[in-house]
C-alpha cells in the first residue's frame, strides 16, 4: 500500500495499478474526481447518505455530466440509506439525476441491506475506492485493480437488484 501523499501525477484509470491509502476527505476527493473525470463507461456508487464532501464537488457533478451526456443509456447507478437526507445534503447531484434520469439513477437501498458499514466508488469495474467505514474519511483505492473491482461491482449488483426508487429522489411535477 502507498500512501496517496506520496503520488505525485494523477494515476491512470486502467493502467496504474498500486492499492492507495487515502487518510482524510481531502485526498478522498481528489481520487473520486480524477477517476470521475476518466470514467468512460460507468459509475457505481453505494454510499448510506452520498457524503457531499466527495461528491457535491463541482468537478466531480461535472464529471458525471460529461460521462451521461456522452452515452445513451443508464451509466451513473447511486444506492443510499436516507434518500430524505441525500435530496437535502447532495442537491447539485439529486437534481441532474433528476434532469437526466434515463442515464443517472438513485435508489434507496433495501431496508435488510441498510446494515452495511461500508462506501464505495466503482469506475468503468476497473477502478474502485473503498471506505470500510462509511462515517470515516479514510479509503483505500485503486485506479487498475480489475478483480476487487468485479467484487465491489458483483456486490453492487446485489444490492441494487433489492433496492428500489424511492419518491422523495423523484421530480415532482405541478
Amino acid at each position: 500500500m502507498i500512501p496517496s501523499q506520496i503520488l505525485q501525477a494523477p494515476s491512470r484509470l486502467g493502467r496504474d495499478s498500486q492499492r492507495l491509502v487515502l487518510s482524510n476527505a481531502r485526498e478522498i476527493g481528489s481520487v473520486i474526481i480524477q477517476m470521475g473525470a476518466q470514467a468512460r463507461r460507468e459509475l457505481l456508487v453505494q454510499d448510506p447518505l452520498l457524503e457531499p464532501a466527495l461528491y457535491e464537488q463541482a468537478p466531480f457533478i461535472q464529471a458525471v455530466r460529461r460521462l451521461v451526456l456522452s452515452r445513451l443509456a443508464l451509466c451513473v447507478r447511486v444506492l443510499v440509506f436516507d434518500p430524505k437526507t441525500v435530496n437535502r445534503r447532495s442537491p447539485r447531484l439529486v437534481e441532474l439525476a433528476r434532469r437526466l434520469s434515463s442515464r443517472i439513477a438513485i435508489q434507496r437501498v433495501a431496508d435488510e441491506d441498510q446494515e452495511r458499514l461500508d462506501a464505495f466508488l466503482v469506475v468503468d469495474t476497473v477502478g474502485y475506492i473503498h471506505r470500510q467505514w462509511s462515517e470515516r474519511m479514510q479509503a483505500v483505492a485503486d485506479y487498475s485493480d480489475r478483480l476487487r473491482a468485479r467484487r465491489l461491482t458483483a456486490e453492487f449488483e446485489r444490492l441494487w437488484e433489492r433496492s428500489a426508487p424511492d419518491n422523495e429522489l423523484r421530480r415532482l411535477f405541478l
